[in-house]
């Protein structure tokens, strides 16, 4: 609050007050002449209650939310992400809902990775793309709805971190990472591989780096190790027990996926 003080000439020994009024009314123009019952009160400030405040504001933030519901998808996720979803699950719905199973067999059968191919030297077309095709194919619903879980938590991260190109490179060489561990250990295995779960492996190694990175604390002194750790760990033991159908899990995969993540940080220089 500001204070003023106006000097009131004096007539002997009193003050005059008689010019009082009209130096004051000079002083705020817009005031208003309690004197004068007629003069028009448009020029009168009425300031809102506390109340009324309030609820100005509540209507302001709620025009604001609304505003922002309407301009924004209700599940945001960016590009690269948003597409390698959307292939994969197009895949599924293809090979496991529209196309014959005799079909669908033969597509898991000729483009899922299969190591004893490359072992006894059958090098044909389909066999040097399985490394890339492999990631593509999944076996039935859990498996689909689990990595397409995955990719859109990890994926979604990574890429606005790293940026699209870089996250889509991460995404494909940890999933050829994931197939050379698997072959690797099970050369002379004539089942198919099939699923991005190596892909997704690194996707979570790059999360971690970005995760230890935003919070110096996490880990302690042993950074995101015991993460990684816990994860191949988890991965070789889910990979031991197997699916809940009886079908095989492909850890190898996974670690080498997860590998493969640090990997392309590493020569990206992330």
């Amino acid at each position: 609050m500001s204070y003023f003080a106006i000097k009131l000439p004096r007539k002997g020994g009193t003050l005059d007050y008689s010019g009082f009024k009209g130096e004051f009314m000079n002083m705020f123009p817009n005031g208003h002449n309690q004197d004068s019952p007629n003069e028009a009160t448009g020029n009168v400030v009425n300031i809102p209650s506390l109340a009324e405040r309030d609820k100005k504001r509540r209507e302001k933030e709620m025009l604001e939310r609304k505003s922002l519901m309407k301009s924004e998808p209700m599940i945001n996720l960016p590009s690269v992400t948003k597409y390698l979803l959307g292939c994969l699950l197009l895949v599924f719905v293809i090979t496991n809902l529209i196309l014959p199973e005799k079909t669908s067999t033969w597509i898991i059968e000729t483009f899922g990775f299969v190591p004893s191919r490359i072992h006894v030297g059958q090098i044909d077309f389909y066999t040097i793309l399985s490394p890339l095709t492999h990631m593509l194919l999944h076996g039935g619903w859990m498996h689909i709805i689990m990595n397409a879980f995955m990719l859109a938590a990890f994926g979604s991260g990574v890429e606005r971190w790293l940026g699209g190109k870089k996250m889509f490179v991460l995404f494909v060489f940890s999933g050829l990472c994931g197939a050379a561990l698997h072959y690797i250990l099970n050369t002379a295995s004539d089942s198919p591989m099939i699923g991005a779960s190596g892909a997704l492996s690194g996707l979570f190694a790059a999360a971690l780096v970005m995760l230890g990175r935003g919070q110096r604390e996490m880990g302690g002194k042993y950074g995101i190790l015991p993460f990684a750790l816990l994860w191949i760990g988890l991965s070789i033991g889910f990979g031991m027990l197997g699916g809940p159908n009886g079908t095989m899990i492909a850890w190898a995969a996974h670690v080498g996926g997860f590998i493969g993540g640090f990997i392309v940080l590493k020569a990206l220089r992330v």
